[in-house]
């Protein structure tokens, strides 16, 4: 019974956790194929589904997606990769403390809320923002309309921006304990046979890293991919991400159109649970193999 206690304790917020996600799952698939008793529409139909598949502004809206999605996570693994290699280089000149102090450091954007983190990145990188005012100030530019549209810009930069500096640190939280784990001895011993600090890193470190690697790609992308709050504030109008898109068919005060809100957030989900399974697959396979 002692045992049981701690699964005891969690387990009214894990019903509610459970009942709340899986519940809002059901009443989306429901509503998306027309069953909806509470407006009164209990007619099984896919004409929703046809409907955004044929419609050029789900295409946009999920090719958009796609690329914010995809250069996002590419970016954040890069930048987390490249981290990871500077806190390698200290633990190698043994400066542990620093190492770890450089480690929370990186973190310190986790500490925001994507909304919030959304209005920071807007006030530096608007047009008016902190860098085209400090340019205009040094004389770089002549100005501040001179500098690069970044933020509420058709290509997304604005939005891969805030999901970098955001998620770059998880890449990195996900990562360090890998690192540390990594005993100097075998760094030690790749020198031995001419390997330098580089070197080192990609045939003794970079293997350890490659699975948690894959697996903080796939949650980065999965987050960037169905995320709503950093594009509704650094988007446009037109082309919007999927997520955007739904809301603003959601919200049009026509209870016709939820249905059709309610399909895209199902097709999102289901094209993220199709990239989870092959992923899983994949990794599967690799262990397999191994």
């Amino acid at each position: 019974m002692q045992n049981r206690k701690p699964y005891l304790l969690i387990l009214p917020s894990l019903l509610a956790t459970v009942f709340l996600f899986i519940g809002g799952i059901l009443y989306g698939i429901f509503e998306s194929i027309g069953f909806s008793p509470l407006v009164g529409e209990k007619q099984v139909t896919l004409k929703y589904y046809l409907e955004i598949f044929n419609s050029d502004d789900f295409w946009q809206a999920f090719f958009t997606t796609i690329r914010i999605a995809s250069l996002s996570t590419i970016f954040s693994v890069i930048l987390g990769v490249l981290i990871i290699y500077f806190l390698y280089i200290m633990k190698v000149n043994k400066k542990n403390q620093s190492a770890i102090l450089a480690q929370r450091l990186f973190q310190v954007p986790m500490l925001f809320p994507y909304l919030v983190f959304s209005y920071i990145v807007y006030i530096i990188f608007s047009s008016t923002g902190w860098c085209s005012r400090i340019l205009y100030g040094l004389g770089i530019i002549d100005s501040m309309d001179n500098f690069p549209i970044m933020i509420n810009d058709r290509f997304g930069w604005g939005i891969i921006i805030a999901y970098v500096w955001k998620t770059s640190p998880f890449v990195v939280l996900m990562l360090y304990p890998v690192l540390l784990k990594v005993p100097l001895s075998l760094i030690d011993a790749a020198k031995v046979f001419g390997a330098n600090k580089f070197t080192a890193f990609k045939e003794v470190v970079f293997p350890l890293l490659i699975s948690p690697l894959k697996l903080s790609a796939f949650i980065v992308f999965s987050y960037s991919f169905l995320a709503f709050e950093v594009p509704y504030i650094l988007g446009v109008t037109y082309p919007k991400t999927l997520s955007v898109y739904s809301y603003l068919t959601y919200t049009t005060g026509n209870l016709s159109e939820r249905p059709k809100a309610m399909a895209i957030n199902i097709a999102s989900t289901f094209c993220v649970i199709v990239i989870g399974l092959i992923f899983y697959l994949l990794k599967k396979g690799e262990g397999n193999e191994g």
